[in-house]
């Protein structure tokens, strides 16, 4: 039964996942891990699970199969870098020949773009390339610079405002002054009287 199970061993090896996946169940998991990492023979992992040896070789291509459909849902990311051909870039094969008609084969010929210049891609193609190289974690010198270029404006912006609160604040200062001292000169033209006297209190 186990020169059956040979192929299946020689496939497994050195490949152990890091985690079991949620589509299979904790015992046939324990089997497997048991035969295939441990090095537990089949009638080792049956005594140790409390299985008949046939039930542990049936659990065992149970499990292979299982992970075969995980790899095939979930096939495996390579990280993306700027040697990377545009392919690797999670993009729809219209945008991907849209990037390729430019002339661009690699990641960083397609950040060499200016994509708010370049004609032969439209604006959904263009969101659909940035959301991509955002998603992936990679630069965007040209979002990147005209967020600078918003700042500075915004800089300038705040920098006028404040200019024009502190010209309002000096002239109102100014208008309190000249208040206070009519006050005060009321004030004093109260306390002295009509003919140079100063009033009783």
């Amino acid at each position: 039964m186990e020169k059956g199970l040979t192929r299946l061993r020689t496939k497994c090896a050195g490949k152990q996942p890091a985690a079991r996946p949620a589509s299979i169940d904790a015992q046939r998991w324990t089997v497997f891990t048991g035969y295939f990492y441990e090095g537990l023979s089949l009638s080792g992992v049956g005594v140790r699970s409390g299985l008949p040896p046939s039930r542990v070789s049936r659990m065992l291509y149970e499990v292979d199969s299982r992970l075969e459909a995980a790899r095939r849902v979930e096939p495996e990311i390579k990280p993306v870098v700027l040697e990377s051909p545009i392919e690797d870039l999670p993009l729809s094969s219209r945008a991907r020949n849209a990037i390729h008609r430019l002339g661009c084969g690699t990641v960083k010929d397609m950040l060499d773009l200016d994509l708010s210049a370049v004609r032969g891609i439209g604006r959904k193609t263009r969101g659909e390339v940035r959301a991509a190289l955002r998603s992936s974690g990679l630069p965007q010198p040209e979002l990147d610079e005209r967020r600078d270029s918003e700042m500075r404006g915004l800089d300038s912006s705040l920098e006028r405002m404040h200019g024009r609160i502190a010209a309002a604040l000096g002239a109102v200062a100014k208008e309190i002054a000249l208040v206070r001292k009519r006050l005060r000169k009321g004030m004093q033209a109260r306390d002295i009287g009509p003919a140079g006297g100063v009033n009783p209190a």
